[in-house]
């Protein structure tokens, strides 16, 4: 006669006290899924330039473009070594700087005659919601907008001011843009969830 004795039952009763713990307290799964979406989105709006259906956002004018590369005529070049030929400034306000004050365009005249910032971005005329770089600084894991979950994580901004131009720039383009998760993104949660969940059950 062959005895056969198993710790089978001890071990299934010890993955499902794992999941349901998992399940009380999901806070480490849903930031876990929250950081790489996060990372994923601000690649995709702030280097890749597309919108939440994968397509382009769209193409900036070129009134605009002098304003990200600073090409204006009278910005100065450099005459000489490694960066001649180069912007060396991007010229000085002539007229001042238009500015609104309570819906009326105004002009700063102490801007006439100072140099206007330079904000050394590409001659690249797509999309990408990024001139100083602070919008995608600022999009985070955090508990507040523009993505919310029910269980406490989601993607959004530090800074409400931020939050308000990603809504401008979605009433601008017509279009979602970082209130909703693409396909992929979407897939991406699901995939990093069951993962971390494989390997929680894998490390406990």
């Amino acid at each position: 006669m062959i005895e056969y004795s198993s710790n089978m039952k001890e071990i299934m009763d010890q993955k499902l006290a794992q999941l349901q713990a998992l399940k009380d307290n999901a806070d480490p799964v849903i930031r876990t899924v929250a950081m790489v979406v996060a990372s994923e989105m601000v690649h995709r709006v702030h280097v890749d330039g597309k919108d939440s259906s994968g397509n382009q956002i769209g193409t900036y004018s070129p009134e605009y473009m002098r304003v990200r590369t600073g090409s204006y005529k009278n910005a100065e070049k450099f005459s000489k070594g490694k960066k001649k030929g180069e912007l060396k400034n991007a010229g000085k306000y002539t007229k001042g700087l238009d500015i609104k004050i309570s819906g009326t365009i105004v002009l700063d005249s102490e801007k006439k005659g100072t140099l206007r910032p330079q904000y050394h971005r590409s001659a690249d005329t797509k999309v990408i919601l990024s001139l100083t770089r602070q919008m995608e600084s600022d999009l985070t894991v955090c508990e507040t907008n523009p993505i919310k979950t029910d269980n406490g994580y989601g993607i959004g901004y530090l800074n409400h001011f931020n939050y308000q131009k990603a809504l401008w720039c979605e009433e601008t383009y017509k279009k979602p843009i970082l209130t909703e998760l693409t396909a992929e993104e979407k897939a991406l949660a699901d995939s990093t969830a069951q993962n971390f969940t494989t390997e929680y059950l894998k490390a406990s």
